[in-house]
């Protein structure tokens, strides 16, 4: 091994290290691979620390993308006939030492865009949290599955119009909305989401138009307040979940219902007499973790628009409010970040 890789998997240097591999050959990017993968395990043997275990496996990750391409850029041969003037490809994967299983991984991380490594790699950062290899192919896995049902619903359902991306910046130009029906996530890590949808709703919402928000009961009192910032609470709806029930680790509760916060511009009256009870038959999540059944979310477009309506969902998932109320004769427009 040279000097310059002794250097390289040291991790003393990350930014040397990314030079190292943009000019590594495959022999080095192999070994690179290996001798980071062993640094890894290593760090978290001795309890060396998240910062030094992360930094190994994005070397390792960088090098295995830049052995894929390298891989790709070689001539191929068609029928195991030579072409002419161009030599036999003799590097493989399998012959580079690695298994069909490791092959397999490494051409996935490979097959990320650009910019969705380098948001991978800096979510990790920013978050400290620890970069895993199945941690990385889960969010991957997710992102397809949620690409493709929208992809699916946005051929089949020309009048849903969803948008992918961060919903400040992609619904910036959709005006006059008579109601925003949304579930975003629950988790403290997101709590802001309440902040920006408070803000997007009180400039983006007709003068009478309402926020139905669904929220979980763990941080229900931030989340109020958060709503409160720019909107005017009208009311606590109960969604109902017919069925299994949800323990809730952290008080120890089994929970059969979920709270759903109406907020407005500032007027408290509905069009007409309403039961604060909704249903749902089913909770269905196999688009979308936080997926809500389509039953619980009728009564709420029926209650809070009329036919033409235009409906809004910030945090759209896998389109399930959406789709509802394009059934029901309503405009439909939503985001999802994950794309």
């Amino acid at each position: 091994m040279t000097s310059s890789t002794n250097e390289l998997v040291s991790l003393t240097n990350l930014d040397k290290a990314i030079l190292f591999i943009q000019k590594a050959s495959a022999a080095q990017l192999t070994e690179i691979i290996h001798q980071a993968e062993a640094v890894r395990v290593y760090a978290a043997q001795t309890k060396k620390g998240m910062a030094l275990s992360n930094q190994a496996t994005e070397i390792k990750f960088r090098a295995e993308r830049k052995l894929s391409k390298w891989l790709d850029s070689q001539p191929k041969h068609k029928g195991g006939k030579p072409v002419v003037g161009q030599s036999p490809v003799t590097s493989t994967l399998k012959n580079l030492g690695f298994s069909k299983e490791q092959a397999y991984k490494l051409r996935k991380i490979s097959s990320l865009s650009e910019p969705d490594f380098e948001k991978e790699i800096e979510q990790s950062k920013n978050n400290k949290t620890e970069l895993t290899r199945s941690e990385v192919l889960r969010r991957i896995k997710e992102s397809d599955k949620t690409k493709r049902r929208l992809d699916e619903k946005c051929n089949s359902i020309v009048d849903i119009d969803i948008r992918i991306g961060d919903f400040k910046k992609v619904l910036a130009d959709v005006k006059n909305i008579d109601s925003i029906i949304t579930d975003p996530p629950y988790p403290k890590e997101f709590i802001q989401c309440y902040s920006d949808l408070s803000k997007y709703a009180s400039e983006h919402l007709k003068e009478k138009g309402f926020l139905a928000a669904y929220s979980g009961q763990y941080n229900l009192p931030e989340v109020i307040n958060r709503l409160s910032e720019h909107l005017t609470y009208v009311w606590t709806f109960c969604l109902y979940h017919v069925g299994k029930k949800q323990l809730v680790n952290g008080v120890n509760i089994m929970c059969g219902w979920k709270p759903v916060l109406i907020f407005s511009k500032g007027c408290k009256k509905m069009r007409f007499s309403a039961y604060d009870v909704l249903i749902s038959e089913a909770r269905e999540k196999e688009s979308h973790r936080w997926q809500q059944s389509a039953s619980g979310v009728k009564g709420l477009i029926e209650i809070l628009s009329k036919p033409n309506d235009v409906i809004v969902d910030p945090f759209a998932g896998s389109g399930t409010f959406l789709k509802v109320a394009n059934d029901m004769g309503r405009k439909a427009i939503g985001a999802e970040i994950n794309g």
